[in-house]
């Protein structure tokens, strides 16, 4: 049976060259989709944690009973966000990538107890030049004067500078030293212009201290030593209108370390962000922190979900997901209609041939089998063939389709151009006014993922499977009519 089934093969070249370009066809078709659903799905998760997202808790300052108004202004009463808070939300959370509770004061900067401030970087409109000019000047003349809130530094209290709004959303990078964490003290990161600027490097030591306008009047201010452990750049720049409000002219630093100078040593916090590991799964984490008795409608918290980037761009990947599931299906339907009537005319067209097999002995088995081992001979040189052709499809497919999605989904999001050259992309902190936005920010220019695609193992394993069985089947079901002759009909159709 094997020898005729080779035989038959080397005969009928032409045939046999024909179904092998077919079989090709399909397999490519099939193995390149495969290739480029497995590209998605990764590009699916890449696209999510590139673009991030978070939820946020913090205080309920909407609730007006958590307010005592006076002719003095208002007071808050209900709780703020805590450490504890935040590890009591993080235990009911799987998935969980971590979080960051943040707050910001203004500091004043000095090399060394009592002397000069540190200067920063001018970046704001020119009446912010003037008013940080007559500042420096009224300092110089008075240490204690309260007229130092123009050239006070931006202070960013975090627990983990790693999952700091700016450094997650890429406005910020670290370009040298380490991230801080909430349990050290004296330690803080600043930006590399303001270090060049003042001749600092890592494991130098400066001096934060109160502004004057936060002390009492016969309160002197202390000075703490602080060690510079990480420098950090702006992917962009500041949009403030002032320079000390900046976020060139910030400094990441932890609560400790205020408590070591600070008449504000509260131990709360303005708000929390937590990150997830797959950041498609902040819906259902919100989902299960509102459930907690903290956040009830009348709770001391709240919790906000920020993922309309992710949003954005996860409909049309979802679609080319689909749509990539549905050829796959098609081809396998086509692919065997087209198997099965191929190989009912040949089959056909070979009734002489099983009518002289029958005749000397040879059961319908025999000639079936024959007929399975020849189509199986031919599947799997064409599915071996295919890995070589179905991945330089599927990388071409893949760069076309997921690559054009993603910018134009993400070019609908983004301000127009101000310029022919340059557009704007804004990094928005809403959550407080000492970190303004970041313009121009050339990471927001990067591509959002590296698209890989490959031939897996798994995909070239299944795709032998399934076109071995859909080339059987179609062998079988083009054998039935055939097989349900009788000897004496078959000769009869001989003739």
């Amino acid at each position: 049976t094997f020898r005729r089934a080779f035989l038959y093969l080397k005969r009928k070249r032409i045939k046999t060259i024909i179904l092998f370009f077919l079989i090709l066809v399909l397999a490519t078709l099939s193995l390149s989709a495969l290739a480029l659903k497995d590209a998605i799905e990764t590009a699916q998760l890449n696209v999510r944690q590139v673009l991030g997202g978070y939820f946020t808790v913090e205080a309920n300052m909407t609730d007006s009973d958590k307010w005592i108004i006076s002719e003095y202004g208002g007071n808050y009463t209900g709780e703020m966000p805590t450490v504890d808070l935040a590890e009591s939300v993080a235990e009911n959370l799987d998935g969980l990538l971590g979080y960051n509770l943040y707050d910001t004061f203004k500091t004043r900067v000095s090399k060394e107890p009592g002397s000069y401030d540190l200067p920063f970087i001018l970046c704001g409109s020119a009446l912010d030049a003037s008013l940080v000019s007559d500042a420096r000047s009224s300092v110089g003349s008075d240490p204690n004067s309260t007229d130092d809130f123009y050239i006070s530094f931006g202070v960013h209290l975090c627990t983990d500078s790693a999952f700091d709004y700016y450094f997650m959303s890429g406005g910020l990078t670290l370009v040298e030293g380490r991230h801080i964490k909430m349990e050290e003290t004296g330690v803080a990161i600043i930006g590399e212009e303001v270090a060049k600027l003042n001749g600092l490097k890592i494991g130098d030591t400066i001096y934060l201290r109160d502004r004057s306008s936060y002390l009492d009047s016969d309160e002197k201010p202390v000075y703490a030593p602080v060690t510079i452990v990480g420098l950090f750049k702006v992917n962009g720049r500041s949009n403030s209108t002032f320079s000390t409000d900046a976020v060139e002219n910030n400094i990441f630093t932890t609560q400790n370390t205020l408590q070591t100078y600070s008449v504000y040593r509260t131990g709360s916090y303005t708000k929390i962000h937590f990150y997830a590991e797959d950041p498609g799964d902040l819906e259902e984490m919100v989902e299960t922190v509102s459930a907690l008795p903290q956040f009830k409608d009348d709770g001391d918290f709240i919790v906000s979900l920020e993922n309309k980037e992710i949003l954005a761009v996860k409909k049309p990947l979802e679609n080319i997901h689909r749509l990539v599931t549905l050829l796959i299906v098609l081809i396998l339907m086509i692919g065997a209609v087209i198997l099965w009537l191929i190989l009912s005319s040949r089959i056909k067209e070979r009734i002489r041939e099983a009518g002289i097999l029958l005749s000397i002995g040879k059961g319908k088995g025999d000639i079936l089998l024959q007929y399975i081992l020849e189509i199986t001979a031919v599947t799997l040189v064409a599915c071996a063939v295919s890995i070589f052709s179905g991945g330089v499809i599927a990388k071409t497919a893949a760069n076309t389709m997921l690559e054009d999605t993603i910018t134009n989904v993400l070019e609908e999001q983004q301000p127009p151009q101000t310029s022919s050259s340059q557009a704007i992309f804004t990094y928005v902190n809403s959550d407080d006014l000492q970190n303004p936005d970041i313009v121009g920010n050339t990471a927001s220019t990067q591509p959002l993922t590296e698209i890989s695609v490959s031939i897996q193992a798994s995909d070239v394993l299944l795709l032998f499977i399934a076109a071995l069985l859909l080339a059987w089947l179609a062998v079988f079901i083009a054998s039935i009519p055939l097989f349900r002759l009788k000897p004496r009909e078959i000769l009869s159709k001989m003739s």
